[in-house]
């Protein structure tokens, strides 16, 4: 009979499994099983055992089983074909075989059939726990793994359904618009024609307004719908990048004095190029001086700027504002779609009015429309301070 070398470590090292692992014991010799049942208790584990391959494979019907513990010379039915059911029946079942040095070429024989790694008698607590471990590591690891491949799925599933969402919702709501604006401006050229009262002209300028900004909802929208797009749909060219700051200011500058906000802006004396696609590139810009109007109280600052660092030869476009800034654990996530910063509870879909909202997709266009220039943007912040937003460009010649 094989005896067991169950002499321990002074100090009890029991292994802590991530999850429980269900192992099973397969040994013909009686009191060698008791041997294996107490090992393997010290060491962390509750095991069943059998008494050959037959009585083992049968357990394995009624349990799930991680690893498996078996003998190689066995009667009824011997390790290695013991082995070869378990893997072909349970192909995730860890097996670690057992044998003494006169059966080793079995052992390395049971190897090459999808045995995770052999144990020879008499068997060392130290060399169980070793091989135990990397078994649990590897079932671990693997088990961890399909989790990540089971989220990823699970993420790009849910991400399709956004874009089906995006792209349904937009196109379904640009057919209503269009007809409510056709038949607005209808009633707009009826209503010149004749005397109306002055509430009538209030009431069509609000219908006028609220037009407008849901025009603008679906173009976000849409533009929501082209993101991880913009690469293909740049129409770059050099430009003169201070002269898209001055454009921008004369455009937002009325918005900013509905607001009492000093918006002002800082060019660089030497009038540096780049190479971007205009129209994009402003309307990146735009929504980030949006951004600070919306998030900067009445008599705060905004400053757009431009600087060049000819060093580097890189050309930083800033919008600094003293507003209420981002909180620091927030700062990972603004440029996720849909997000706003403030409570839900707060939102007013203004894009005018103090902490005014819309839905959330802004800066995930300007994020993607700087990506796609081969730029960089960054962000600092400091609540109840300010932030500062910065694209980064390459000058060129």
């Amino acid at each position: 009979m094989q005896s067991v070398n169950t002499e321990k470590p002074a100090e009890n090292t029991k292994t802590h499994p991530k999850w429980k692992h269900n192992i099973l014991v397969i040994e013909d010799e009686p009191e060698v099983r008791e041997s294996y049942i107490d090992m393997f208790d010290f060491l962390g584990f509750k095991v069943d055992v059998a008494e050959n391959g037959m009585a083992g494979l049968e357990k394995l019907k009624k349990k799930p089983y991680q690893i498996v513990f078996t003998d190689l010379n066995m009667p009824v039915m011997d390790g290695l074909q013991t082995l070869r059911l378990i893997k072909k029946n349970y192909p995730d079942t860890e097996v670690i075989v057992i044998t003494g040095f006169a059966t080793i070429e079995n052992a390395i024989k049971a190897m090459k059939q999808g045995a995770f790694d052999y144990i020879t008698k008499p068997v060392s607590f130290e060399h169980v726990r070793i091989v135990l471990n990397r078994c649990v590591q590897t079932i671990n690891a693997r088990r961890e793994n399909q989790q990540l491949k089971d989220l990823n799925d699970r993420l790009r599933e849910l991400n399709e359904i956004k874009n089906k969402f995006i792209t349904l919702t937009n196109h379904e709501l640009r057919t209503p618009l269009a007809v409510l604006k056709g038949y607005f401006d209808l009633l707009s050229m009826e209503l010149k024609e004749i005397p109306t009262p002055e509430s009538i002209n209030e009431y069509m300028g609000i219908i006028q307004s609220t037009i407008n900004e849901m025009s603008e909802m679906v173009e976000n929208m849409h533009d929501l719908s082209l993101l991880n797009n913009y690469t293909q749909q740049l129409a770059k060219k050099k430009y003169k990048i201070n002269q898209l700051i001055l454009d921008i200011y004369k455009k937002m500058k009325s918005l900013f004095e509905l607001r009492k906000i000093d918006f002002s802006y800082r060019l660089d004396p030497r009038d540096p190029l780049v190479l971007i696609d205009p129209q994009k590139m402003e309307k990146a810009v735009r929504e980030l001086v949006q951004n600070a109007l919306k998030y900067t109280p009445e008599n705060g600052k905004v400053l757009l700027r431009v600087k060049l660092d000819l060093n580097k030869n890189l050309v930083y476009l800033s919008v600094a504002d003293n507003g209420i800034g981002i909180p620091h654990d927030k700062l990972g996530l603004i440029f996720e779609p849909f997000y706003e910063v403030q409570n839900e509870m707060h939102h007013s879909s203004s894009k005018v009015e103090f902490m005014g909202c819309g839905i959330g997709v802004g800066l995930s266009m300007v994020k993607e429309i700087t990506e796609a220039h081969g730029a960089e943007l960054t962000v600092e912040s400091t609540p109840g301070k300010g932030s500062i937003f910065t694209i980064i460009l390459k000058a060129v010649d």
